[in-house]
């Protein structure tokens, strides 16, 4: 067999060619291997915490400080306030019962909602919104640190969006530094805290863009709210509101959503008043005027709105039938509701000027309020409404009966008769002539006309507004 040779001089060159590819070829892989081990080392070693992370140098000049507190440079009114209330803070989630026929056939019985709320008193006092808590029954809290607590409601102001609630005493319990609502700035910087769409505690920040705000829902006007551009997010609802000082100067309660940074927060000035009147009686102690009044549309000049007018005197007071409130120490009253919500701040005793119109002239009037009394209840009772109850037997139906109908009274123009079973006012389920008396003092110390009876004569049942004046 016969090999042909190339020429000696252009194979050496080519077999220098191929062994220099080679070798080009092992440098880079192993230079590619070298930087994958190197790549992985520090996210080991730091992972493991076993090797501290590298020094700063010549060869290193850029390096994590792994651990290192923050400095205090970086420190701000904000994270001092944060840093301050955050262990007060809690998230709140409940169950409800649905009022879906079909979700229960499938075994979904209860759904779940998210809120916030603040704690306000070491003795595990949590405060928190109406709406977040009212129709709930589990409610959970959760800290910053992931304890979870179960909560019972002490009471509700659903007219005020307020709640209280309790949970078990905590030996390191962390409670919110209580401000006031009555000096704001506008401008002032602010923080919120709160759960948003059930994310867990979260912080935004914002200033104080007006006080005394009305916010107009569904179901009503609400007065005096602090407005802050802080993102509120649903979830938010019940958490704080601070200033820069780290004191609680509001609770955060709604959100506008048909616009961008704008939110409310209720005065903790107001909150803080109607927490205490839920925790000592269980209600909100309302300066009563010893009035009835009911709500009538008022035209000044070209604004025409709801407004509160008395139609019965019921003890004696510098207020008479006719006269129709505007105003409540300078701030513009839109209805009963409204009414209520303003004298809610203050206590029975105090004494408050009032703006009225009274046969068309504007004039301010100083009234010195009271407590709605037993005696003023029943008075009422029995002289304008005309009816006289009594508990029912135990083998009847529960409730009271009807015991006497004055004629003339206004039960006697209702069509109320001696023997009808009164079952419920308001709603709420009675037992007794007294809590019959009760409710009715109730509505009167809330400056109501009325109030909503259930009546059970024979096998009939239905609601009726029953008026507690001459109207």
């Amino acid at each position: 067999m016969v090999f042909l040779l190339d020429d000696p001089v252009e194979s050496n060159r080519e077999t220098l060619l191929t062994v220099l590819g080679i070798g080009l070829c092992i440098g880079f892989a192993g230079a590619i291997a070298t930087g994958a081990v190197a790549t992985k080392l520090p996210a080991q070693r730091v992972a493991s915490n076993t090797v501290d992370a590298p020094a700063a140098s010549s060869e290193n000049p850029i390096a994590p400080s792994v651990g290192a507190p923050a400095s205090p440079d970086r420190r701000t009114a904000v994270t001092r306030a944060v840093s301050a209330t955050a262990g007060a803070v809690v998230s709140i989630t409940t169950e409800q019962s649905t009022a879906d026929l079909f979700a229960r056939f499938r075994g979904q019985g209860t759904q779940s909602s998210a809120g916030s709320g603040v704690v306000i008193d070491k003795r595990g006092v949590v405060l928190t919104n109406a709406h977040v808590v009212a129709s709930a029954t589990n409610i959970t809290v959760t800290f910053d640190d992931d304890r979870q607590l179960n909560a019972d409601i002490i009471g509700l102001a659903e007219d005020l969006d307020l709640a209280v609630l309790r949970i078990p005493v905590q030996p390191d319990l962390e409670v919110a530094s209580i401000g006031t609502s009555a000096d704001l700035i506008l401008g002032e910087p602010v923080v919120a805290i709160g759960n948003p769409f059930g994310l867990g505690h979260t912080v935004t920040t914002g200033v104080v863009s007006a006080v005394s705000r009305p916010l107009e829902t569904d179901a009503r006007v609400f007065q005096d709210f602090i407005q802050t551009d802080a993102s509120i997010n649903p979830g938010n609802s019940g958490g704080p509101l601070l200033n820069a000082t780290g004191s609680l100067i509001g609770i955060t309660t709604a959100i506008r959503p048909d616009a961008q940074g704008i939110g409310f927060a209720i005065p903790i000035d107001r909150a803080i008043k109607v927490a205490n009147d839920l925790i000592e009686s269980g209600t909100v102690r309302i300066p009563w005027l010893g009035v009835l009044v009911a709500d009538v549309m008022y035209q000044h000049g070209s604004t025409r709105t709801s407004v509160p007018e008395v139609v019965h005197a019921v003890a004696s007071s510098a207020l008479r039938r006719g006269d129709v409130i505007v105003g409540v120490e300078g701030r513009t009253v839109q209805g009963r509701s409204d009414l209520n919500a303003f004298l809610s701040a203050y206590k029975p005793g105090d004494s408050l000027t009032l703006t009225i119109v009274r046969d068309d002239d504007g004039m301010e009037l100083t009234v010195q309020t009271n407590s709605a009394s037993t005696d003023a209840a029943s008075t009422q009772l029995v002289g304008r409404v005309g009816l006289a109850v009594l508990d029912a037997p135990t083998n009847g139906p529960r409730g009271v009966l009807v015991e006497e109908v004055s004629p003339g009274g206004t039960a006697a123009r209702l069509g109320l008769r001696r023997g009808d079973a009164i079952t419920a006012v308001d709603g709420t389920r009675i037992q007794s002539g007294q809590d019959f008396m009760t409710m009715i003092q109730r509505a009167i110390e809330r400056h109501r006309p009325t109030v909503l009876i259930t009546v059970r004569r024979a096998n009939m049942q239905g609601r009726v507004p029953l008026p507690l004046s001459s109207l």
